[in-house]
């Protein structure tokens, strides 16, 4: 069995190894595994290693909210993810007195149009080591019409039962379909992930690109969508747990 410092120091030499790019193909796919496997035990799963930079136990304090707690301990990380990793089902339930794990963020995505994955890293703080978690299969635009470059997530702009509206770019009618009205297409939930352009994008978060659910899983893996890039319920559920606003990136590359 490995001891808690082997499994930190296989994720560190694990990450810097797939980080140069250096890899063949077969190798990168064996460290994603092993890291996707190594995130379970030392990030998302309920035990905390001493010396990992990225997880730390908080006790919580009378009169805590845990979106306040998280802000003012600069986690970068948003409150549902605290709250799926302690086995939390609704944030009114914390209490004075309980340990919780707490992960410290930012993450970003790296999505691949031809390839159709989006993948999650992780920032290891101090060192902004990426560490990747896992990978995600996803659909995107038809005719190449999902845009490449690098994206932030804004801030009020990531959102459940989201309202959709067709891009002005299809000629489906330009008429708003709120969650749970026929017709709607973003999931069960809805969610939503705006992102606008960074570093010369011109692109707004009023444009209508984004990352959201679907009620058609047989468009992941295919270029299918009208530009945004969608994800099965299960999985949006978990991309959208992981991306902070302001502070996560999605780079999307051909």
């Amino acid at each position: 069995m490995f001891g808690d410092d082997d499994l930190l120091a296989a994720r560190a030499a694990l990450a810097d190894a797939l980080n140069t790019g250096g890899l063949s193909d077969p190798q990168a796919e064996t460290a994603r595994a092993k890291l996707a496997e190594l995130a379970q035990h030392t990030l998302f799963g309920r035990r905390v290693i001493e010396g990992d930079p990225c997880t730390f136990w908080y006790k919580c304090q009378p009169g805590d909210v845990l979106g306040r707690v998280e802000r003012n301990l600069e986690l970068r990380v948003p409150a549902q993810l605290i709250l799926l990793v302690n086995g939390i089902p609704d944030a009114a339930k914390i209490r004075a007195g309980q340990t919780l794990k707490m992960i410290r963020g930012p993450f970003h995505a790296l999505v691949s149009k031809g390839r159709f994955f989006l993948d999650v890293y992780l920032e290891e703080p101090k060192t902004q080591r990426m560490i990747f978690v896992r990978r995600f299969r996803v659909g995107t635009g038809k005719d190449g019409s999902t845009p490449l470059g690098r994206w932030r997530v804004p801030v009020g702009r990531k959102m459940m039962h989201a309202p959709w509206t067709p891009p002005l770019s299809s000629d489906l009618p330009q008429q708003k379909i709120l969650w749970g009205q026929p017709g709607y297409p973003l999931g069960k939930k809805g969610y939503w992930i705006a992102l606008e352009g960074i570093e010369g994008n011109p692109h707004t978060a009023e444009d209508g690109y984004g990352i959201h659910g679907t009620n058609d899983r047989s468009s992941i893996g295919k270029a299918y969508s009208m530009g945004c890039i969608r994800l099965t319920d299960e999985d949006i559920e978990l991309v959208f747990a992981m991306l902070y606003e302001k502070w996560s990136t999605v780079t999307v590359t051909p």
